[in-house]
């Protein structure tokens, strides 16, 4: 009869696997999800951001987070299968919020955007970035 020991290293680069493919199928899923939805009704979210749906530059701002949002989710997906880097793409959305951030920023500034909505926008993507950058740190510090 074979038995089977576990190591302590064994046990903790399995958990850090482990760990690194939930987050990368967790955020991964819900970029898509979150692309899909801007695509399907980006007049709402546009409302709720407090644009006019009718403005060509928001509109097509809100189509490329679309695009953007999905393509980075199909990303981390893919990213959790063996030899990819789960860590890289998860820097990656937080560098999209940032950026995501930063342009909703200047529509607010150029009243494209409520200033109270616009603002709310801001720090949402400020809060996720936040998020997403500290989970990459978190992962970074588990492969030492």
């Amino acid at each position: 009869m074979a038995t089977s020991t576990a190591t302590r290293s064994d046990i903790d680069s399995s958990t850090r696997g482990s760990a690194q493919w939930d987050l990368g199928v967790a955020t991964g899923l819900i970029r898509i999800f979150a692309g899909l939805a801007l695509w399907r009704a980006p007049s709402t979210l546009i409302r709720l951001a407090g644009g006019s749906p009718d403005d060509g530059l928001v509109r097509g701002l809100f189509r490329y987070f679309a695009v953007r949002d999905v393509a980075l989710g199909v990303a981390t997906l893919a990213s959790t299968r063996p030899g990819g880097d789960v860590t890289r793409s998860v820097t990656l959305q937080g560098l999209a919020d940032t950026t995501d951030g930063a342009a909703v920023g200047v529509l607010v500034a150029t009243g494209r955007l409520r200033r109270t909505q616009g603002i709310g926008a801001v720090g949402l993507a400020g809060v996720t970035a936040l998020m997403e950058y500290a989970a990459a740190w978190k992962l970074r510090q588990q492969q030492r």
